[in-house]
């Protein structure tokens, strides 16, 4: 093997060489550059051999989870923080990057020889197979059900007989898409914003935004099955209003320090750590400097600092009442600096 590209050059991390990390003993990290942040479990069996490996903070793999390229080291492993990957668990690609709060559940063969991506917030349920034979872009808040199968490939019969099921080509999946189960996502397709595919579906066309499709081959029955309804800003202040109360009665130990206001005034009192919620952030220089987790609704976006307060709210929130993007202060502050 040449040993300018080889496993060669990879070395076996400790668990000592991380701050915060709990690493079973049997666990397997070979890398030529790993950064795992606090917080974060490696279970037994697991074996990641990529060139760079990044895990974020309190992040889970469990148990028997294998991380590899097919035939060759992985080049990048990228994993954000309060994410999961389940058990027996095998992510087979040359690059693989997976967003915070996403969870791959266990027992999923995801696999190729192009780039895998997966953004924020999204769930993917056991024993799915997520093929990137070519490119496989999954985006943020996007949800795909237990045993469903998204394909960039087909390749069957014998072409020297004259087969022609044979085809490769990359699988797009828009933000907020919900595969809800147990269904077929064929090679090629752009699967547009909000659009849900039912459970048992093949879908073998692209779809349209906040579109429902079911069936075998899959139809557009939105006429039939709508689960969308517009919502205005106000509707949704409304909501959150009513999350903050629950939220706070299931955590008593953080009574106002999850609060809903107008910026910049919702800002006063509001201690390093705490969450902010309003209409709309104009200006996130503020929030920046005193350490507030600032959420906008118009947006969906907020200010990541990884407070406790932050992430048991995320936490609470990101499966179906609501899900925001992060930003980092730096993002922050240029957003700051073009308003």
């Amino acid at each position: 093997m040449d040993k300018q590209s080889g496993t060669q050059r990879l070395r076996r991390w400790s668990a000592a060489e991380f701050v915060g990390v709990e690493m079973a003993a049997d666990a397997v990290i070979e890398a030529e550059e790993a950064i795992i942040g606090a917080g974060t479990r490696i279970g037994p069996g697991v074996r990641i051999v990529a060139r760079n490996a990044q895990i974020g903070s309190g992040s889970q793999i469990e148990q028997g989870t294998s991380v590899r390229g097919l035939g060759a080291p992985m080049d990048r492993f990228v994993v954000g923080d309060q994410a999961l990957i389940g058990f027996e668990t095998q992510i087979l690609s040359p690059d693989f990057v997976m967003g915070d709060y996403s969870q791959l559940h266990n027992s999923g063969l995801h696999s190729g020889y192009r780039p895998l991506s997966i953004g924020h917030n999204c769930w993917v349920g056991q024993n799915s197979i997520l093929n990137c034979t070519e490119r496989l872009s999954i985006g943020n808040n996007v949800r795909i059900g237990t045993q469903s199968q998204l394909w960039t490939h087909v390749a069957s019969g014998e072409l020297l007989e004259g087969c022609t099921l044979f085809g490769e080509s990359p699988l797009t999946l828009e933000d907020n898409v919900w595969v809800v189960g147990g269904a077929v996502i064929s090679p090629g397709l752009m699967v547009a914003r909000n659009s849900i595919i039912m459970t048992g579906s093949v879908l073998t066309k692209s779809t349209e935004p906040f579109h429902t499709y079911a069936g075998v081959p899959a139809r557009d029955v939105t006429d039939k099955l709508s689960f969308w309804k517009p919502q205005t800003l106000e509707d949704k202040v409304e909501r959150m209003r009513g999350y903050i109360i629950e939220f706070s009665a299931e955590f008593p130990q953080y009574d106002d320090r999850v609060r809903l206001g107008d910026s910049p005034e919702a800002l006063h009192g509001a201690s390093e750590g705490d969450v902010v919620i309003v209409p709309e952030v104009r200006d996130w220089a503020e929030a920046a400097e005193r350490r507030v987790s600032m959420f906008d609704l118009t947006s969906k976006t907020y200010l990541k600092q990884r407070s406790v307060v932050e992430v048991d709210w995320i936490r609470w929130t990101v499966g179906f009442r609501a899900r925001f993007l992060p930003r980092t202060a730096e993002e922050a502050a240029a957003a700051s600096a073009r308003s």
